[in-house]
């Protein structure tokens, strides 16, 4: 499988956002890194993980948090 890299909106407003993101996404199998950028509400994840699992994920926590995230490109 090769590298793919996803952007996602996540409207994060602290580093305890990002922090969780970053946790949450780690554990997920085939990411090999994460970007988070608080002042931009981005996410960029990249590796050999499915689109679908990452954004069932963010979705799992904006739900939680009551923060919209949606995926801006692949």
């Amino acid at each position: 499988m090769s590298d793919t890299k996803l952007k996602y909106h996540a409207a994060m407003t602290c580093s305890g956002c990002s922090n969780a993101i970053t946790k949450i996404l780690k554990k997920v199998e085939g990411v090999k890194d994460i970007k988070c950028d608080v002042e931009k509400k981005e996410v960029i994840v990249s590796g050999t993980m499915e689109e679908k699992v990452v954004t069932a994920k963010l979705m799992k926590w904006s739900k939680a948090s009551s923060k919209e995230v949606k995926l801006v490109k692949t």
